[in-house]
């Protein structure tokens, strides 16, 4: 049974082509080196807020900013469907217990400015945030089907008194179905033949540059021009 995430399934909505290599062939899209910085920061953000979700209330940091508590939910969570025998996990930074009972996922980003507004989270972490309202809710919670996404980004300041960093908290509606519709479509790609690229795959372009071109031989067109003295 294939495990799905988050991630795979937007790169199964960016090209299903590279989805089914990456899934089923285990094939990669090449990357290169991932700066540790931003690991460094949410590990230290995860100590922080676990710290104050033991005392039952919402850190200094973004009080006022956020509604309820922290909630004491499990944070890696999965769903099984037999229909199309795909698994979806998610690993949750954080989950919001709202004052009415109902749960929203929480979801830690740095960045190296404030974004402007909140459509930057529509058109980046849509879809993270409807996957992951749809796990909490098909794991038994009443989900508020809404999320929030926390943005730290670096201000100006006397560093050597510590290094300041700005808060923004964006919250948007989330839509669970649409998460489903994608995670049974991308299913169903993995059991059918290798599919076509996505229209704007860079990566298939790239690859499709680098094949290599038949030789020619007899002078056809396309042949290398060699010259008549290079054997003499």
């Amino acid at each position: 049974m294939p495990q799905l995430s988050a991630s795979t399934l937007k790169l199964f909505q960016e090209c299903p082509r590279c989805f089914w290599l990456h899934v089923n062939q285990k094939i990669a899209r090449p990357r290169g080196p991932f700066p540790s910085l931003p690991s460094g920061i949410d590990r230290i953000l995860k100590a922080y807020f676990d710290r104050y979700r033991r005392q039952g209330i919402l850190p200094p940091l973004v009080e006022g900013k956020l509604d309820g508590k922290l909630a004491a939910t499990e944070l890696t969570i999965g769903f099984n469907d037999a229909s199309v025998k795909a698994r979806l996990l998610g690993k949750l930074d954080d989950c919001l217990l709202l004052p009415d009972g109902q749960v929203a996922p929480l979801d830690h980003k740095t960045r190296a400015s404030a974004p402007n507004d909140v459509s930057y989270t529509q058109m980046y972490y849509q879809f993270q945030m409807d996957v992951y309202t749809f796990l909490l809710e098909r794991n038994g919670h009443r989900v508020s089907r809404t999320a929030y996404v926390v943005y730290y980004f670096p201000l100006d300041g006397e560093l050597h008194r510590g290094f300041p960093f700005g808060v923004a908290v964006h919250r948007i509606a989330t839509n669970p179905d649409h998460a489903y519709d994608v995670f049974v479509d991308g299913a169903r790609c993995l059991t059918g033949p290798l599919p076509a690229s996505g229209a704007q795959c860079e990566f298939c372009r790239w690859a499709e540059a680098r094949r290599p071109t038949p030789p020619v031989v007899g002078g056809e067109v396309g042949a290398p021009d060699i010259p008549e003295d290079l054997f003499a």
